[in-house]
């Protein structure tokens, strides 16, 4: 009797390392990243502080330079999200995206090495689409958008003209945080409306792997 259930363990956890081995592929991202929310300069929510005004509703771009999730390769692949933090999320993907891509991107920023932060937790998915993604980029400001979504941030200056960073933040995709401030950054679909100027923004960049 002892024999069969030693077996029957040494089954179970066989079974449970597999199914663990499929549920998390391998995977890797390198990416840019740009955000700004209604928050003030610099925006509480990363030091896990309150929110300036009891919310945080913003839109943020990931350029992914380089990455993959399990075998579907991501390269060059491009997301805009508007959300309000820890509520609701809706998901902009580079209109040449595969459903496959647009899938395994999804599951990618999902992991809390990657952009959980924003992308798990309670904050749920109102929709997903794939679109026409803009982006101009010049050596102080940034300007992204699509169909319900338009954002320009301009970089702020500190001592001797040069950029202002933040550095060792606790937020894996914050890496090379620099300061940024929004001269406007708009959104407007069916059930969700903001619109804000003067606020944080910021850029950073990201480069981990499973």
């Amino acid at each position: 009797m002892r024999k069969r259930i030693t077996i029957l363990m040494i089954l179970l956890c066989t079974i449970g390392i597999v199914g663990i081995s499929v549920a998390a592929p391998n995977w890797a991202v390198k990416a840019d990243y740009t955000e700004t929310c209604s928050c003030n300069l610099a925006c509480p929510c990363v030091f896990g502080s309150p929110s300036t005004h009891g919310y945080c509703k913003g839109n943020n771009l990931i350029e992914i330079k380089k990455g993959h999730y399990g075998d579907v390769r991501l390269d060059g692949i491009s997301v805009v999200t508007a959300f309000s933090l820890g509520k609701w999320l809706k998901i902009y993907i580079s209109e040449d995206a595969t459903d496959e891509q647009a899938e395994a991107l999804i599951k990618l920023l999902k992991l809390e090495q990657t952009f959980g932060f924003i992308y798990s937790g309670k904050s749920k998915i109102l929709s997903q689409e794939k679109t026409p993604i803009s982006i101009e980029k010049t050596p102080t400001t940034v300007k992204f958008s699509v169909p319900d979504s338009m954002v320009e941030i301009e970089m702020m200056k500190g001592r001797d003209g040069k950029s202002i960073k933040i550095q060792n933040l606790p937020v894996p995709f914050l890496n090379g945080y620099t300061q940024y401030k929004s001269i406007k950054m708009s959104h407007k679909s069916e059930d969700k409306e903001f619109k804000h100027s003067g606020t944080n923004g910021l850029t950073s960049n990201i480069d981990v792997s499973s």
